[in-house]
């Protein structure tokens, strides 16, 4: 499974590579406004290609960083019933010692009593076969002394007396014997059973060593997992930084074509005026010799005076030394300019702009007039609007829900060119603001009023 997933790390990661390659863009002298917007254009589909397997990407790193948590939640886990049963196999073995001193205590005492047994039992018969043998005292001796039938009765009772006293002492070592072996073959089964219970803690224990070293063996998978991922991430980043920089180069050079191509209409106006007002001037002179008269009528008015109408906005919104308004009516920032920790790599990265709050469907104004270059859909901005203000600065509006502008459209400051929306990498409806100044990233707090 892991390592099937490492090759489609390693194409996504070629994949990558081969988009940031093919992103390059080799500048072009002479090219019109047109061409540049159009090669902007196919920036920005590369970068949306890229931000696509990016997607895919953040969701591997995200899985690895699941199954990465989850595995050393687990190996924790195997690692406290290891300790445990560890602890009770230890408990076991003590256990086992002393049944064993149990058992060892219970067998003298069983000796004993046996040997005691024993003892009695051989005294009680050397005294029967010495009465026996000797002749001297017997019972019947005993019995035919007595001098009264009560006295033979008392002596009767006396011998049976002695008999059963002898014998009492016998059934009673006897019993005692018999339950110290009862007690000593109990202690044995219950060292038996604690054998057993050791034996399968054994066994326990080394099926959670296999288990612990097999989830090492994946930890090390996923970790070499997360170090592909992450080298996948940097290059992602690499590609994006790259393409950003080169649609930055991009808008300066469409701003620059431009101004050349308007230079190039005003001179060519003014040349065509030039020609325009000598043709006049000849076909007055002309006039002039032609008429017998002599009167001549000199009247030449010349008209000029052009006025271009700037649009600027009505609203009365605050325009900042640079001549920017702010986009929106709400002025709520949810997240800087800057660095910030990454949401899937849990890493410091760029963020290229500041994200404002705002309710879905709220206006989204042009920060100050310009040409738009670019409306189109991403899938990190979602549906994203870009101005070029012909000054050096650009300016580049994200996760719309909708833009009612189109490429290659004057707007004028303040025009509402869309809607707020949570289009593209977007948690919740809110604008994101991005403004480059000469082709670099800048703080929009530093440019806005």
């Amino acid at each position: 499974m892991y390592k099937y997933r490492r090759v489609i790390i390693g194409v996504i990661a070629a994949i990558l590579a081969l988009a940031l390659v093919m992103s390059i863009v080799i500048p072009a002298f002479g090219e019109s406004s047109k061409e540049i917007q159009e090669k902007i254009e196919g920036l920005k589909k590369q970068e949306a290609a890229i931000e696509q397997k990016q997607q895919e990407l953040d969701k591997e790193i995200s899985g690895n960083q699941s199954e990465l948590l989850d595995l050393v939640e687990k190996k924790g886990q195997i690692d406290q019933k290891i300790a445990l049963i560890q602890d009770s196999i230890e408990n076991k073995t003590q256990q086992i010692q002393e049944y064993n001193l149990l058992i060892a205590e219970k067998q003298n005492e069983l000796d004993d009593a046996l040997a005691e047994r024993d003892r009695l039992s051989e005294q009680y018969k050397a005294r029967i076969r010495s009465m026996e043998e000797n002749g001297k005292i017997t019972y019947w001796s005993i019995l035919f002394k007595a001098s009264s039938f009560s006295d033979m009765l008392s002596r009767v009772d006396m011998i049976n007396e002695i008999a059963l006293a002898d014998a009492r002492m016998i059934d009673k070592i006897e019993a005692a014997a018999e339950a110290i072996e009862t007690a000593r073959q109990e202690l044995a089964l219950e060292k038996v059973a604690l054998e057993e219970t050791k034996e399968q803690l054994a066994q326990d224990e080394a099926a959670l060593e296999q288990e612990r070293a097999e989830a090492d063996e994946v930890f090390a998978e996923l970790w070499a997992d997360k170090e592909a991922l992450e080298a996948a991430a940097q290059k992602y980043e690499d590609a994006q930084n790259y393409l950003l920089a080169q649609i930055a180069t991009q808008e300066k050079n469409y701003k620059a074509a431009v101004a050349a191509e308007e230079e190039a209409r005003r001179k060519a106006a003014e040349e065509k005026a030039r020609k325009e007002r000598e043709q006049r001037e000849r076909e007055a002179a002309a006039r002039e010799q032609a008429s017998t008269g002599g009167g001549s009528s000199g009247g030449s008015s010349s008209g000029g005076g052009s006025s271009s109408g700037g649009g600027s906005s009505s609203s009365g919104a605050r325009v900042s030394g640079y001549g920017f308004i702010w986009p929106s009516d709400c002025h709520t920032i949810t997240c800087y300019y800057g660095p910030r920790v990454h949401p899937i790599t849990h890493v410091y990265s760029n963020h290229s702009g500041i994200d404002i709050g705002a309710y879905y469907g709220t206006p989204i104004y042009a920060c100050a007039s310009g040409t738009v270059t670019t409306a189109t859909y991403g899938t990190a901005y979602g549906n994203h609007v870009v101005i070029n203000h012909g000054n050096g600065f650009s300016t580049l509006y994200g996760h719309m829900c909708r833009y009612i502008v189109s490429p290659g459209t004057y707007v004028t400051r303040g025009q509402v060119i869309g809607y707020v929306g949570s289009t593209g990498w977007s948690t919740a409806p809110h604008l994101h603001l991005t403004i480059y100044y000469n082709g670099s990233l800048v703080n929009p707090l530093s440019y806005l009023p």
